[in-house]
């Protein structure tokens, strides 16, 4: 008998087409109907990409119609940046997202460097996770090795120092070891701390991490990573899921969108096998 997966959702990198931070080249429509043929439950969407659908005169209605036409969940919504120095409001894109479609978890970071004022950062964090805990949505936290947010222990502080029941971890493979982050750095974390892990691959490099986070995140299995060390790390730690793919790079994003949702989707599923049942 084939083991199980465990349900997995396409973030919305992995299947817009285009680069970081680039509008999207892929219609989410076409979005949707590749990443349930190749077999996922879920899928995310950026608040960029969702203000442009709006705009050209997208209803909540009908995105809810394609969802469920596919049997598709939209589980992760992205990026929230900037609330660690300044502002604690939630953008009303988001907060309409969260009470339309009842995501999983808004991926929240940093993307700029400094130094990281980890109690004012968690004040910050709890006004958030408190703005948007009615509408059942986790906030997950993603470290980002050129950030102030720089590995996994400043972000655990940071959601520790928030002391909200909504708030916790996201582990990105990539981010993981190219911030010289620890399978230690998460001892005595509980389980439900890690929101979600997004999967990926690659190399480890020693500076200009953000030139390689926009070209070298690979298919899980395509790079040097421990991908899965880091799994079975997280497992023993009573993990369980959910897990996100997050991939994107050049000769990945030209491909066609069912392409690149197979690929996705086939090594992510052998990366999790790997895991005991």
């Amino acid at each position: 008998m084939t083991p199980q997966v465990p349900a997995l959702t396409a973030s919305f990198v992995t299947l817009s087409g285009a680069g970081f931070a680039q509008p999207a080249r892929i219609p989410f429509a076409q979005r949707c109907r590749a990443a349930a043929s190749a077999g996922f439950t879920g899928i995310g969407l950026h608040t960029n990409d969702y203000r442009r659908m709006r705009a050209a005169g997208t209803t909540d209605d009908s995105l809810r119609a394609l969802l469920t036409a596919h049997g598709l969940a939209l589980q992760e919504i992205e990026f929230l940046s900037g609330w660690t120095t300044s502002g604690d409001d939630v953008d009303a894109s988001f907060r309409t997202l969260a009470e339309v479609f009842r995501p999983h978890h808004l991926t929240a970071g940093e993307l700029t460097a400094g130094r990281c004022d980890v109690r004012a950062a968690g004040g910050r964090l709890r006004k958030i996770c408190d703005d948007v805990s009615a509408c059942g949505l986790r906030v997950a936290v993603e470290p980002f090795p050129w950030s102030s947010l720089n590995n996994v222990a400043t972000a655990r502080a940071v959601v520790e120092a928030s002391g909200a029941s909504n708030a916790g971890l996201m582990i990105d493979v990539w981010h993981f070891y190219n911030s010289r982050s620890r399978l230690s750095d998460l001892d005595g974390l509980r389980p439900d701390q890690i929101v979600a892990v997004q999967l990926n691959d690659g190399r480890v490099v020693p500076d200009e991490f953000l030139a390689e986070a926009r070209q070298g995140r690979l298919l899980p299995g395509e790079g040097e990573l421990d991908l899965t060390g880091l799994l079975l790390g997280l497992h023993e730690r009573g993990f369980r899921g959910p897990y996100c793919v997050e991939v994107n790079y050049p000769a990945y994003r030209d491909l066609p969108v069912d392409d690149m949702a197979t690929a996705a989707f086939t090594t992510a599923a052998t990366a999790l096998r790997s895991l005991p049942r």
